[in-house]
């Protein structure tokens, strides 16, 4: 396997932003789907060796996995609209390589936990909005994904995340990142998972997105589980801060979400 960091946001000198791509050599001339991972964090922090665990799960499955460090609130303010830039350049990377990483670009999927998937979120609305292509100089055809997938997103600052401080470090206009309001129907296909009783990030987020694809008719799935803390990701050994953070059965997600993902195809 190679790791291959590539830097993003580089007009921003104080920004971290990068590109961490954990590239396997197919055994075969077949082309892979790639995924791009967008870890949470309340966009304060980035967990990246979680975020690596995550990334080499998915890519013994399969998949071509990059993980997304964008931009935190420390290196840019406000912070928005960076990450959906450096995400806009994240694609425009994978596609650059898709020959030499032997991806297939029309499968790249985007895939965002927490504030990650307050990201993927708000780059599924705007992924062919002229603003977005006029400040990255990429074609609509880069940017557009084949589906998403969200895990305990936050979506909107309407539904208990976050408080009114933190949020005008992240933009000036609040609304634009409501994902819920702002979702279209050229949207991807989304897959959304979330615990009920999540203390942190209400579950209100992941039904209030549900409800608003499903209203534009794009192709979406809710898997809403009874119990379990904010911050589960594969819910297994393999990123458990604690054993509040395993559960078994709540961990069959990612193999929920892969089925969804090929009945796509």
């Amino acid at each position: 396997m190679e790791i291959v960091k590539t830097k993003l946001n580089h007009t921003n000198s104080k920004s971290k932003a990068e590109l961490i791509s954990y590239i396997s050599p197919n055994l075969t001339d077949q082309k892979s789907p790639s995924l791009i991972f967008v870890p949470g964090g309340s966009y304060t922090h980035i967990d990246l060796a979680q975020a690596e665990k995550v990334a080499l799960r998915l890519e013994s499955f399969g998949y071509q996995v990059s993980v997304l460090r964008y931009s935190l609130v420390d290196e840019v303010q406000p912070l928005y609209p960076a990450p959906l830039i450096e995400l806009a350049e994240a694609m425009d990377i994978t596609h650059q390589n898709a020959e030499k990483w032997q991806v297939d670009v029309n499968q790249i999927i985007l895939m965002g936990f927490s504030v990650g998937g307050h990201i993927v979120s708000n780059f599924n609305n705007n992924w062919n909005a002229a603003w977005l292509s006029s400040q990255t100089h990429l074609a609509s055809t880069t940017l557009q994904p084949f589906a998403t997938i969200l895990g305990f997103p936050v979506i909107t600052p309407n539904d208990g995340f976050p408080d009114a401080k933190t949020l005008a470090k992240w933009t000036t206009h609040p609304q634009q990142l409501a994902a819920d309001q702002n979702a279209t129907k050229d949207n991807a296909p989304t897959f959304i998972w979330a615990t009920a009783d999540d203390q942190l990030v209400p579950s209100q987020n992941a039904v209030d997105y549900f409800l608003a694809l499903q209203a534009l008719q794009v192709p979406t799935e809710l898997h809403l589980y009874q119990h379990g803390p904010h911050g589960m990701a594969l819910a297994d050994e393999t990123t458990a801060y604690d054993n509040h953070h395993v559960d078994h059965r709540i961990a069959t997600w990612l193999t929920t979400a892969l089925a969804w993902l090929h009945e796509l195809k």
